[in-house]
């Protein structure tokens, strides 16, 4: 089959998803495109794929994340697009385009494939997310470099909340608060999607007008987004702030801020690391790996917690639906309830060298049973 490709954002599972599609014998056109992109409408970007199509001939098209541009020159060509969420939550704002019959679209989490799938979608399917273990076996590791009793790599998920409530009335700034105090509590239920309704945004937008007329008209989906990300970042940094009074604590990111440095004197700031070679490396020589999952992503298993017991890493991570449904807690991995639990778990398990060395055994080998990418493109070619 030949396939044509593109990579927007230099997305992490692009490097394997292509590789296994050559490996079982398919003709690949890889495209990096870097121009940057409007989803919806950008007639560079158009422009570039026909230009693509005229000289080549292809059987489809195929991306990481569904982009309606790209689905628009498909349904002109009566040519299949598929496509493979790797986010969570979808970054789209409306679902134009996505109802073409062309596409064939999947979701990694089971909560947003029954989202779109519930506003009447035919098109849409459910495929957990892939690891290369084979790859991540052939990285020899410098343990003197990375070598930790905790770490995390991501980002910190600075949220715009703090800006968008300092100009909200006090009513909807103690909403707001109870909204997230409740969401800090509760791992396994999202309810902030529920609780930021359409007439609050409303009533916010109405607030916001009447200081201003150039005041910005934030969205419902904007307002839930700040919420979450806020969220989430109080959960890593409190995470990061407790676990390294008491233990070493090594952070991986891009994006560190003076103000984050200040409240997190005691973890050591490593910078950012690259996903193909260095990121498994950190994974495999740190003893606990953490993964407090994104609140927006309402069950998915994210590629963090996969890569992490695809290295054969020590995974402790907040509580996810589907991480629970896959995998056995305590035998495969370990999965927090809190904040108490998650420090308690993590003394518990740097204090037993050879329990968590079992646990990322059995974690490894339920990878290499039921996340190989060469069954996620046999069902991604073969729906």
């Amino acid at each position: 089959m030949n396939i044509l490709l593109y990579d927007f954002l230099n997305s992490y599972i692009q490097y394997d998803l292509v590789y296994f599609l050559r490996k079982a014998g398919h003709n690949c056109n890889n495209v990096l495109y870097r121009d940057g992109i409007d989803k919806y409408e950008d007639d560079t970007f158009t422009a570039r794929m026909e230009k693509d199509l005229s000289e080549g001939s292809y059987d489809l098209v195929l991306t990481t994340n569904f982009w309606p541009v790209v689905s628009k020159v498909c349904k002109n060509h009566d040519l299949k697009y598929v496509s493979w969420f790797f986010d969570s939550p979808p970054n789209l704002s409306t679902t134009d385009c996505m109802d073409f019959a062309c596409n064939e679209i999947f979701f990694f989490a089971r909560a947003d494939y029954e989202t779109y799938k519930n506003m009447g979608l035919t098109n849409v399917h459910y495929l957990p997310l892939a690891v290369n273990v084979d790859r991540l076996k052939s990285i020899k590791t410098d343990y003197c470099s990375y070598e930790s009793e905790i770490s995390f790599v991501g980002k910190l998920y600075e949220s715009m909340l703090p800006s968008l409530t300092s100009h909200m009335d006090d009513y909807q700034k103690g909403y707001i608060d109870a909204v997230v105090n409740m969401q800090m509590q509760l791992y396994g239920a999202y309810i902030i999607d529920d609780a930021i309704t359409e007439e609050f945004a409303h009533k916010v937008r109405l607030r916001y007008k009447s200081l201003s007329d150039k005041a910005i008209q934030v969205t419902r989906k904007e307002l839930a987004w700040a919420v979450a990300s806020y969220v989430t970042h109080l959960e890593r940094m409190t995470l990061l702030s407790i676990l390294s009074k008491k233990h070493q604590v090594k952070l991986y990111t891009y994006d560190f801020s003076d103000k984050e440095k200040e409240l997190l004197p005691n973890v050591e700031y490593m910078g950012s690391v690259d996903y193909l070679n260095e990121m498994p490396q950190v994974f495999r020589a740190s003893k606990i790996n953490l993964c407090p999952v994104l609140k927006a992503n309402r069950s998915g298993i994210p590629l963090r917690a996969l890569d992490i017991m695809g290295c054969g890493g020590f995974l402790l991570s907040s509580y996810q639906p589907e991480l629970f449904e896959y995998f056995i807690d305590g035998q495969e991995c370990v999965m927090y309830s809190s904040l108490e639990d998650a420090f308690a778990k993590a003394q518990f398990y740097l204090d037993r060298d050879d329990l968590r060395k079992e646990i990322a055994q059995a974690g490894i080998a339920r990878i290499e049973e039921a996340f190989r990418y060469e069954d996620r493109i046999e069902v991604l070619l073969g729906t």
